[in-house]
């Protein structure tokens, strides 16, 4: 330790990093790399997203043209 560093240093404290990374999501909400991933799931599987069909001119039949993957209703409920 040098005269005048004020005792600062360049390490870092002990911290728990399972627990930072829970409150840092439960305060912050979902980072932006979490939410492309939940986009890439949402994306339609027949047109990839584009919301066109196979010809010029048509929508996708499975999206209806929103690009979308349409959610599945349970009957049961």
């Amino acid at each position: 330790m040098k005269h005048g560093d004020g005792g600062k240093g360049d390490a870092q404290r002990p911290t728990n990093h399972d627990s930072f990374s829970e409150n840092f999501d439960r305060i912050f909400g979902k980072t932006e790399e979490m939410l492309e991933e939940e986009a890439e799931d949402d994306i339609c599987s027949w047109c990839s997203g584009s919301g066109e069909g196979m010809y010029d001119g048509a929508t996708c039949n499975k999206c209806k043209g929103s690009g979308i993957e349409p959610v599945e209703k349970d009957d049961d409920v």
